[in-house]
Parts: structure tokens; sequence; C-alpha cells
């Protein structure tokens, strides 16, 4: 199993990272400077220098013969070190045989003369031959033929070059011809090596200090800034444990801590309790589908006990030894219970087909012939009512017929019902009044209103908030003669409506009943 890692800890090993890998850009530019810097004023250097050495090198000026040039090895000369002779404290020193002379003894003005510091390095050449020193412990080491040779070769510019002698170390020379002589001076470096090295030694030093310390730093950092993420993991974890099927209480939410840090962390806070506010509301919407559910097999159940009480009953009165007229009835009553029963079945089938968002139809439908046709067939089963058809606008509507047809029949047989005879009922069609938009909020100048109106005693106050419930009648009753309503018409209305893209409602009027539906127009 791959070891997970801490968003902190990888935070912070970047931070580390980042400012390891500046301070290194930063050692390198300041080792570069320095090393530039050095460098300039070892050239300066060289060039007094070259200045000095093109005055007081002569190769006229022989030095006294019976001064030896260099101690016996055994008796302490270096004769061995690195390529050079030792040469005497004072006095005079012996030529190179068949060479130039190098004038003046360590005390005066050629090699190691005053003025001449240490790690000084000179070399003359004249005729084919050379000779050259260099001043190291304070002593004048004089050269032998392999750094002659590499001197020999330092072109003769005035300009500084690196040389490397070895056994000697590293020299910045500058070589020049003066009066048919050739003239080297050089400069040891290993001083600036020693400094450069010293200040990057410094400067890696600290940065390591540095970088680990900015880890550290970081990670506590990140931490502390990252510390509102556990508030949201503890309320995703909150929720996580809880029954959310059976848990009716209000969900945890993040709190201020963490919806007031920084954005990201703030954006992952609200983002969860937009989620909480999503999942409470599905929860209260799945809660009141299930009432809704219970009340309406509740109901559905008492409205199938009455007429399966009244088959049960005639029934046995039917298998009794009775007269053919009390037989003859009590048939009849079973096939008004047993119509009644299949009509209640057929309008909840309606309404479970509406819930699952059955698909409807979506034509060009001329509404008025719909109307009259309705009309028409109100009048054969109540012609004791008036059936008027009002204002009829010629303007199509998009949807189905035959739910369109179901619409027109629900609102018809409610006036029908639960108004007394000689009641007026007029349907008209019209454009929708400005600032009425369907379900799907599209403007009021798309939409048709179908309305039916009558001018009967009106709904009870009591039920006009739930008269398109299901189940909801005028008559609290749960009784009926075959011609009662069953409580479903007007849900069906509404829930078809709704199918179509359209929506309904009961308008106040001061006399009667008048209800809207809101249809889009083709």
């Amino acid at each position: 199993m791959t070891r997970r890692r801490s968003l902190a800890g990888r935070l912070s090993r970047a931070l580390a990272a980042c400012v390891a890998l500046a301070l290194i850009v930063m050692v390198a530019a300041s080792t570069l400077v320095m090393r530039s810097w050095m460098l300039g004023n070892m050239d300066s250097e060289l060039h007094r220098l070259a200045q000095r050495a093109g005055e007081h090198l002569d190769v006229e000026d022989a030095p006294d013969p019976d001064v030896e040039d260099a101690p016996d090895p055994e008796k302490g000369g270096d004769d061995a070190d690195g390529g050079a002779r030792m040469a005497p404290q004072s006095g005079g020193r012996k030529p190179r045989p068949g060479g130039p002379v190098l004038p003046g003894g360590p005390t005066g003005p050629g090699f190691g003369g005053s003025g001449i510091s240490e790690g000084t390095l000179q070399y003359v050449s004249e005729d084919g031959e050379s000779a050259g020193a260099v001043v190291s412990n304070f002593a004048v080491k004089y050269l032998d033929e392999r750094a002659l040779q590499i001197l020999a070769g330092v072109p003769t510019d005035g300009a500084p070059h690196t040389v490397r002698l070895k056994g000697l170390g590293t020299f910045r020379a500058t070589s020049q011809v003066i009066d048919d002589k050739t003239v080297l001076v050089g400069v040891q470096m290993d001083s600036i090596d020693d400094v450069i090295f010293m200040l990057v030694a410094v400067e890696v030093g600290l940065s390591l200090v540095v970088a680990i310390a900015a880890g550290f730093a970081g990670r506590a950092w990140v931490r502390r800034e990252l510390r509102p993420l556990g508030v949201v993991r503890a309320a995703a974890a909150c929720i996580a444990s809880r029954d959310l099927a059976d848990d009716a209480e209000e969900l945890t939410r993040v709190g201020e801590e963490a919806t007031s840090g920084p954005v990201e962390v703030a954006d992952v806070a609200g983002a969860l309790n937009s989620m909480i506010d999503a999942v409470e509301d599905g929860m209260e919407r799945r809660a009141r589908s299930e009432a809704k559910l219970r009340q309406f097999v509740a109901d559905a159940s008492h409205e199938l006990r009455t007429p399966l009480a009244s088959v049960q009953g005639y029934a046995q009165l039917a298998r009794r030894d009775i007269d053919e007229a009390s037989r003859t009835q009590a048939l009849e009553r079973i096939s008004s219970e047993g119509e009644r029963m299949a009509s209640l079945v057929e309008e909840m089938l309606t309404l479970a087909r509406l819930d699952g968002d059955r698909a409807l139809k979506r034509d060009n439908i001329d509404v008025i012939p719909l109307i009259l046709d309705a009309l028409s067939d109100a009048h054969v089963v109540a012609p004791d009512h008036a059936w008027e058809l009002g204002e009829a606008a010629d303007v199509p509507v998009l949807g189905d017929e035959a739910a369109l047809r179901q619409i027109l029949t629900n609102l018809l047989a409610n006036a029908r019902v639960h108004t007394p005879a000689g009641t007026r009922v007029t349907v008209s069609l019209t454009r929708a009044p400005q600032g009425v938009e369907s379900d799907k909020g599209a403007p009021a100048s798309s939409m048709v209103t179908l309305r039916v109106a009558d001018d009967g005693p009106g709904i009870p106050a009591e039920i006009r908030d739930r008269v398109f419930d299901r189940f909801v009648r005028g008559d609290s009753s749960r009784t009926r003669d075959g011609h009662g309503s069953s409580g479903l018409g007007m849900s069906i209305v509404e829930s078809l409506a709704r199918a179509m893209g359209g929506s309904v409602r009961l308008v106040d009027s001061e006399k009667g009943t008048v209800i809207d539906v809101t249809l889009p127009a083709a």
C-alpha cells in the first residue's frame, strides 16, 4: 500500500526546495561578483607591478658571483620543492649560467626587494635565455625549466592571464616586452581561492540552515492555514456517520472558522454547506412525499373500502331468497359500485403515471372545438345547468390533446357535482394576462388561459388552499353515491397542466368559483 503524504508536508518541502534554490542562485551570483571584484583588484595590482618591473629589472646589473645560487639540499635547501630553488636572504645572488641576471638582492629593487610582497612572481627572458622566481614564505624561490617553459608560453599582450605552476600554486600574471626583453609579473591567486572557498562554505552553511528553518516554518504556517479543513472534515464525517434515512435532526454545518478562512478553504466549506442544504431539502421533500404517499394510500383504501362494502352487502343480499325486483336492484348497485371503483382506480393510475414524469405529446391543438365538445357532453349529463362559451380567442395551444380533453372534462365535472341546478358555467379562452408565467418561466405573451367559471356557492374557505391536493372535497363525507366526487379530479387537472408546461390556480372571486389553467401557446 502506497504511503499517503500530507499536503502540509509536501507544501513545506516544496517551500524549502524553492528557498534552497533561491539561496543557491544567490550564492552563485555573490561568489561570481566577489571573485570578479577580487580579480579586478588583483589586475590593478598586476598593472602596478608590471610598471615597477619595467623600471627596476636590468640585465646589466650582475649579482655577487661569490654568492651561491641556493643552499645545499642537505643543509635545508628545497630544490625539490615544486620546481624552485631558494635564494639567499641577503646580499647578491649568482645568475643562471649563460642567462640574464635578475639584479638586486632580496632587499634591493629587484626580486624580493622592497615593495615586493609575498606570492609575487617575476620572470625575465632575453636572447633566448630566461630566469624566474617567486617570493614564498618570505624567501625567493627560483623556477625550474618546466615552470619557465610554462611562463614563456604566456602571451605578451599585457593582459591578465591565469597560470598554474605545479608545486607553487595558481597565479594571475601579465607578460609584456620591454627593451627587447620579456618581462612577466604575477600575483598568487591562492588567497582569492581561499576567500572564495570560505565565502561559499559560509553561504552554503547558512543556506542550509535557512532552507531547513523555512521548511519547518512553512510546515507550521501551512498547518495553521489548513486548520479550517479539519473543521470541514469533521462536518463531513459527522454527516457520514448518521443514518439519513431515519435521522430527522438538522445536519451539522461548517462554522465561520472555515467559511471565513482562506479563499480555497472557504470555497470548500461553502460548497459543503450548499451540499448539506441540498441534502436537507431532499430529505424534507422525501419526507413530504412519503407523507403524501401514506396519506394517498390511506385515502385510496378508505375510498375503495366503501364501494367494496357496498358490493359485498348487495352480493349477500342477492344470494338470499328475495323477490326478483330486489335481486335486480342489488345487482344494479353492485354494477354501479364496480364502475365507481374502476373510475377511482383509473384516476389513481393517471396520477401515478403523472408522478412518474410521463412524457406528453407536444402538438398544436385548436382548443375551441374541444371546449365545444366538453360543453355539449356536460349539457347532456346535467341539462339543469347553463353551459356557455365565453370569450374564445383563436390561439392554438402546444400540448397533448387527450390531456387537454381530460382537463376540460374534470373541470366541468367539478362544477357540475358541486353546484346546484340552475348554475351558470362559462368556459373562455384568452391570452394570459400580464405578469402570468408558467412553471418553466415562459413570458405571458406565449401563454394562453383557459378559464372555467361558475356562479355557484363557491369553494369553502377552509379548503381553498388545498383544493388541488388529492382526496380533497367540498363535502368531507366519505360516503358517496355513484355520482359523487372522488377528490382526485382537481389533482389530475393540476398534474396534467404542469406536465404540459403550464399551471393552474384558483382565482379569487366575489361569487362562485373561477379556475384558470395557463398553458403554453403554439
